[in-house]
């Protein structure tokens, strides 16, 4: 049970026009997973990292705020490097793989990279990957950005910039998001078990303010029930039966909580 990871682009009509004017009939697959702003309290630098888990574990039926996030990752710097977030990760309980030259079974360039970021999408897998972008500010350095991949096409793959909008990247070396030598790149499994009685529940961001958040928690099956714990391995502090399935929380914004759907 649950729901598709992957699905058509006539179902997301408002992601690509979100992404940009897109005339071709070349299929499109996309993730249905919201682009979301770098919080107001984030650094000069950002919190590109911390946007991007934020996305997917609201994906993962997670609410962290991205201080938390940023918290979970024990940086030294105002926001998450490339080595801080395997360890954020592993706090918040998120599994994933990690892209090599080796797993992707070819040599190292962007053929496949993007084979490899595709294949996880249309698993129903977001990455988290490292972009360039052009002309870079940075000319010494591996990475300038985090963006969340949620989708492929024609035009490359399809990202949550963490600025508020998707938009299309690929290999080339022009102005903007780029894959030009790429990297690094993280597969987002999803929290708590593989396999067992629980599904994964849909979370949406309603309203949010400084102090509160208002959440639609989604399991997709009319009378399913649903468990809220604080944390990825913390046992459930309430469950509730969904007669729609679906529902509507709020709580205080720097308040975690990890909704599970119950068979």
């Amino acid at each position: 049970m649950g729901f598709v990871g992957a699905v058509a682009v006539t179902s997301l009509v408002a992601a690509i026009l979100a992404a940009g004017a897109y005339a071709s009939a070349a299929p499109v697959t996309a993730l249905a997973i919201p682009d979301r702003d770098q919080h107001p309290q984030s650094p000069p630098s950002g919190w590109c990292g911390e946007t991007a888990i934020q996305e997917a574990l609201l994906h993962f039926g997670a609410w962290v705020s991205q201080n938390r996030i940023h918290a979970a990752g024990q940086s030294k710097h105002p926001d998450l490097y490339s080595d801080d977030i395997p360890r954020a990760l592993d706090a918040l309980g998120v599994r994933y793989d990690v892209y090599s030259p080796k797993t992707a079974g070819k040599t190292k360039g962007f053929a496949a990279y993007e084979a490899w970021v595709r294949a996880a999408i249309d698993a129903g897998d977001p990455v988290l990957a490292g972009v360039k972008i052009l002309p870079t500010e940075h000319p010494t350095w591996g990475l300038d950005h985090f963006v969340l991949a949620i989708g492929h096409g024609p035009k490359g793959l399809l990202v949550n910039t963490t600025w508020g909008r998707r938009e299309w990247a690929s290999d080339a070396t022009s102005k903007g998001i780029s894959f030009a030598n790429a990297f690094y790149a993280l597969r987002l499994r999803g929290t708590g078990p593989p396999e067992g009685s629980t599904w994964t529940a849909r979370l949406s961001v309603l309203d949010e303010s400084p102090t509160e958040v208002r959440l639609q928690v989604r399991c997709g099956v009319p009378g399913a029930r649903v468990e809220r714990r604080p944390g990825p391995n913390a046992k459930a502090t309430s469950t509730d039966t969904l007669p729609k399935g679906e529902t509507t929380v709020k709580l205080p914004a720097e308040e975690s909580a990890y909704f599970r759907c119950l068979s």
